[in-house]
């Protein structure tokens, strides 16, 4: 999705974990509480600290949050219901 809305190659590499951590510093401040919220999200949403969604509030509405969190939701299900059965990912 990120190469869609146009991330760049090295960006979307720095956001896996397998790049350069400085890129994710150009980010607006709501897309690095967006990415961090995910990080936290994709372990346990009770890790969810208030000054967290406080940065996320800085920038997004609770829509918008709301919409982010399904994001989040839907791709560690299907992250999760493709990896126990072996599935491979199609492009």
């Amino acid at each position: 999705m990120a190469r869609q809305k146009g991330a760049s190659a090295e960006l979307i590499e720095a956001i896996q974990d397998r790049g350069d951590r400085g890129l994710l510093d150009r980010l607006e401040p709501g897309w690095l509480a967006a990415l961090d919220f995910a990080d936290v999200v994709q372990r346990s949403g009770h890790e969810v600290t208030d000054a967290l969604y406080g940065r996320l509030r800085g920038s997004w509405d609770e829509g918008q949050i709301v919409e982010i969190t399904l994001v989040i939701g839907m791709t560690e299900y299907f992250n999760r219901f493709n990896d126990s059965l072996r599935v491979e990912p199609t492009k």
